[in-house]
């Protein structure tokens, strides 16, 4: 149970940056929950890091049982203190979450991350709006505030911005949305402007790390990715630096960060959260860089790049406690 429940703000959501965690497991596969603790501790001691959001990788969020994840959850909140923000991803919207909800909490969660289903013609027998009525319908029900994934690729929410903003209006729960990580600078753009037009105050927060500079310097109201989990201190500094119009120092922090990113962002999603896993556990922040159902190995230059990346780049370290 979190030590003091509290009722989540956009406020208090549009604050600063909220770090995408992976799961640390031992040799055999178990969770390490005193791992989990420890770095959800170390990283919301940074200036800026507002808070943790876990569950949220699709492929490690398959392979735990639900037990696992809500006990990801609670040893998550273990490691916050009172005000601190925690997240967890059920996966998509639907009925089928509404138990999860109620589930994840109890265990402490202030806010979960859902994706909404896509719409196509015909869907269920509805039209767009009739969709959207429902969407914004499940969110309503839900026991805790909602922030609305728009996912990437071709998974990534398609529809216009302004039916993107009618949801956005009429799903009373729906706190924010994480802006999806493709590194559509326009499409960014467009969905930003629509929902900041809306008639009630949402965080729109990005979530890709390519196009992370670009999109703060639109407009976002912090940052959820992992790369806030690898590289905390500049991405607080980034966002800090953009959000108060200082753009020489945005870029240079940008211009630090570009290598790591490209490291990232030119592999397939398994590799990428190898290479995440790989650069945290180089960071001091994952005991063991290996997951469940994740057999990839980095080749030899592709794992040399990474630790000369993270030599060169110099990121801050995360300190312990």
């Amino acid at each position: 149970m979190r030590p003091e429940e509290h009722h989540l703000t956009f406020e208090a959501l549009a604050g600063g940056i909220i770090a995408s965690t992976l799961t640390p497991f031992d040799d055999e596969g178990g969770v390490l929950c005193r791992a989990i603790t420890d770095q959800a501790r170390r990283l919301t001691l940074i200036d800026g890091v507002i808070g943790i959001a876990v569950n949220t990788t699709v492929r490690e969020r398959l392979t735990m049982t639900p037990d696992e994840r809500l006990e990801v959850i609670r040893c998550t909140r273990a490691g916050l203190e009172n005000g601190q923000i925690l997240l967890s991803c059920v996966g998509e919207l639907s009925e089928a979450v509404f138990d999860d909800v109620v589930a994840c909490k109890s265990a402490g969660a202030d806010a979960i991350i859902t994706f909404p289903s896509k719409w196509k013609t015909g869907f269920e027998g509805q039209t767009l709006g009739e969709r959207i009525a429902h969407l914004a319908g499940l969110t309503d029900r839900l026991a805790l505030p909602v922030i609305l994934a728009l996912g990437n690729g071709e998974n990534r929410w398609a529809e216009a911005p302004e039916d993107l903003a009618l949801l956005a209006s009429t799903g009373r729960q729906i706190l924010g949305f994480d802006m999806g990580h493709d590194d559509n600078v326009l499409r960014y753009d467009q969905d930003y402007y629509a929902l900041k037009a809306t008639d009630r105050p949402m965080a729109l927060l990005p979530s890709s790390e390519g196009a992370l500079f670009h999109n703060l310097n639109t407009g976002g109201d912090g940052v959820l990715s992992t790369l806030a989990y690898i590289a905390p201190h500049e991405v607080a500094a980034l966002y800090s630096a953009s959000r108060d119009g200082r753009f020489h120092e945005a870029q240079a922090i940008h211009n630090q960060l570009a290598p790591l990113i490209a490291i990232m962002n030119c592999h397939d999603i398994e590799t990428r959260e190898k290479l995440c896993r790989q650069a945290a556990h180089i960071r001091g922040l994952l005991a063991s860089p290996d997951a469940r159902e994740l057999d990839i190995v980095l080749s030899p230059p592709i794992a040399s790049s990474l630790q000369s990346t993270l030599d060169d780049i110099a990121l801050k370290p995360i300190s312990w406690v």
